[in-house]
């Protein structure tokens, strides 16, 4: 884990909703994990006090990039950033995925849940499995890339309706060993539903508001189903990545 103020190397628009925002440092990217996240600031803001937890959207060489969505003030600031302009970064932070080999993994996002997937995607193709990617939004504004399986559940872009019907019919057609996601928390209920009556395991990375991001606050628990027991477990710390099986969705 690192804390170090770095310049910005782009920042460059999607959309009018979403921006990447990348960075270059040769040390702060060489043991980065896919699902891992970093805590980023603008340097001279005095406020929002608090910096925003950002996941891990493509690495390469010595390049970080983030894909940011426009929430609040913290994200707004962030978009307006120049190049050269210092960025505070604290991280890389959590757990990430735990990746498998020479199996047929199926990867699931929705919304800004696309974030950390492409970095994953890269780790599972590098490690020999074959990957399905599902990704689903609201409409073509939260659709990133051409080369997956997108769904709209206003049918402006790729197959109409939610992701997880389609991913339904996926699993129908292909014996798929494990999956992977990130997204809206009611997608990802339905998604392990689907998975747990097909007893296929399924990894998620949960989304909190955290301040923190090191544990310490306390401000981002879940409960978990563990050793036929509750437990509450820290999303900064413990995760973003927790057995889907184990995550209590209705609290």
């Amino acid at each position: 884990m690192y804390f170090k103020k770095l310049p910005v190397l782009k920042n460059e628009p999607v959309n009018e909703e979403y921006f990447i925002l990348g960075i270059r440092d040769k040390k702060i990217v060489e043991n980065i994990k896919p699902g891992q996240f970093f805590q980023v600031k603008d340097s001279k803001a005095v406020f929002p006090l608090l910096p925003r937890p950002l996941s891990v959207y493509k690495v390469e060489d010595d390049r970080l990039e983030f894909l940011i969505k426009k929430v609040g003030e913290s994200t707004n600031n962030l978009s307006l950033l120049e190049e050269g302009h210092i960025v505070q970064l604290l991280g890389p932070l959590g757990n990430g995925f735990p990746l498998v080999q020479d199996k047929k993994v199926l990867i699931a996002s929705g919304g800004i849940g696309y974030a950390p997937m492409p970095f994953l995607e890269q780790k599972l193709k590098e490690a020999g499995n074959e990957v399905w990617f599902y990704h689903g939004g609201r409409s073509s504004n939260d659709v990133f890339c051409e080369d997956v399986q997108n769904c709209t559940e206003d049918g402006s872009c790729g197959h109409t309706g939610f992701v997880t019907e389609h991913i339904e019919k996926c699993f129908d057609s292909t014996d798929i060993d494990v999956v992977y996601a990130c997204g809206p928390e009611p997608m990802l209920k339905v998604l392990v539903s689907l998975c747990s009556s097909r007893n296929i395991p399924v990894y998620v990375s949960l989304e909190r508001v955290m301040a923190c991001g090191v544990g310490a606050c306390c401000g981002c628990v879940i409960k978990i189903k563990e050793n036929g027991s509750f437990v509450y477990k820290k999303v900064c710390k413990d995760g973003p990545v927790f057995d889907g099986a184990k995550v209590v969705w209705d609290e």
